[in-house]
């Protein structure tokens, strides 16, 4: 019984400790290229604002790095996820039950858009964010 104890406890340890590392240790990943030019683009088709670093416990074998964007006078940025693998970006995207039609995650390509943060007032901004995002092509080889 003693020895199942001590299994638990270093279990439980080491799970505590990866999160540690994971939500408070672990370097916020940058931007990557193809995220600044997604920020560009938007800025370029009027949808002014700027990205940042956002903290994830995403495993690096599957998201490169997440980053939100501000939108100029708007209150809550959404997020933009450069996932490693085309598969990835597809399981990132799939429907989410919990979220109302319009503020599903939306791919282009590697990269997810994600609204789980926006609530149902902001239909007709999402929309627009949306249409923005799915017309940017890859200018980097990235893809």
């Amino acid at each position: 019984m003693r020895i199942v104890a001590i299994a638990i406890a270093i279990l439980v340890l080491l799970w505590a400790g990866n999160l540690t590392y994971v939500f408070w240790v672990r370097p916020i990943d940058q931007p990557t290229i193809e995220l600044r030019e997604i920020e560009a683009h938007f800025n370029n088709l009027g949808v002014i604002g700027f990205i940042y670093p956002v903290r994830n416990g995403f495993s690096h074998s599957r998201v490169q790095a997440v980053a939100a964007f501000k939108i100029r006078n708007y209150p809550v940025p959404f997020l933009l996820i450069a996932c490693s693998s085309a598969p990835e970006a597809i399981a990132r995207a799939a429907h989410n039950p919990s979220l109302p039609q319009d503020l599903q995650p939306a791919r282009n390509g590697k990269i997810v858009l994600d609204f789980s943060t926006w609530g149902n007032d902001t239909f007709p901004v999402a929309q627009s964010v949306r249409r923005t995002f799915l017309t940017y092509r890859a200018r980097s080889s990235g893809m």
